[in-house]
């Protein structure tokens, strides 16, 4: 697997590849939405797979259908056979999205989002509230001994997201560094670092495409990936 997602896309069609994801999301047709499906089936690699994998989640039986059978074709295509790595990556459950982090972080989380809903005010409580609501349909998340995320909510008086924001403003700016080293051609990503960071996206792209969220999708996926930084488990200081 590593090897296929370190190739990527074909070159000489990367842009139209990247177009036709979103071109998918966006598809209101269900004439237009089966159509890029067949061009995608005949020629879609894996980076295809976690966009396919939302919509075959989708209550519209003819999208979902047209989106199983997209990724029929394409597993046949680049699946290496007896591999236990791309059996798993055609599989649904390995697309789900888990929250490993603490219940405070999954606050600032939904905090980071939120704010693409509210820029001026994106603590606001109902906001919150409804934007994690949204999340939770798609994330899983235990909140226990919580029921709801206002609960929560409510009841973290040591939430303090200004930490995690901190966080989240260096994890920018250092991939906004990495991003101008690497215009210099003499450095390159080592293939661990490449293949990571290609899961993350991929991981972003299954998410956004479920959450259907009426914004830009190049604002979300950005914001979905840097707050991924906030998913991390507890560290054992014993």
């Amino acid at each position: 697997m590593l090897k296929l997602l370190l190739s990527g896309y074909s070159e000489t069609h990367q842009k139209e590849e990247l177009y036709l994801h979103d071109a998918l999301r966006k598809a209101e047709s269900e004439d237009d939405f089966k159509s890029i499906c067949t061009v995608l089936g005949k020629s879609g690699g894996l980076f295809c797979v976690p966009t396919l994998m939302a919509f075959a989640k989708e209550k519209n039986a003819n999208k979902a259908n047209a989106a199983i059978d997209t990724l029929v074709q394409i597993r046949e295509r680049v699946i290496e056979h007896d591999n236990p790595d791309m059996k798993d990556f055609f599989s649904p459950t390995f697309w789900q999205p888990r929250w490993i982090g603490t219940k405070d972080s999954f606050i600032s989380y939904v905090a980071c989002i939120a704010g693409i809903f509210d820029k001026e005010d994106p603590f606001d409580g109902d906001n919150l509230d409804e934007t994690a609501e949204k999340l939770m349909c798609e994330i899983q998340v235990d909140l226990y001994p919580h029921e709801t995320f206002r609960e929560l909510r409510l009841c973290s008086p040591g939430w303090e997201a200004k930490e995690d924001f901190v966080n989240l403003l260096t994890e920018i700016e250092s991939d906004t560094l990495m991003q101008n080293m690497l215009l210099d051609l003499t450095i390159k990503k080592s293939p661990e670092a490449l293949y990571e960071e290609n899961m993350i996206n991929m991981r972003c792209d299954y998410l956004l495409t479920r959450l259907n969220f009426h914004v830009d999708y190049h604002t979300l996926h950005y914001l979905l990936k840097v707050a991924e930084q906030l998913n991390r488990p507890t560290k054992n200081t014993d």
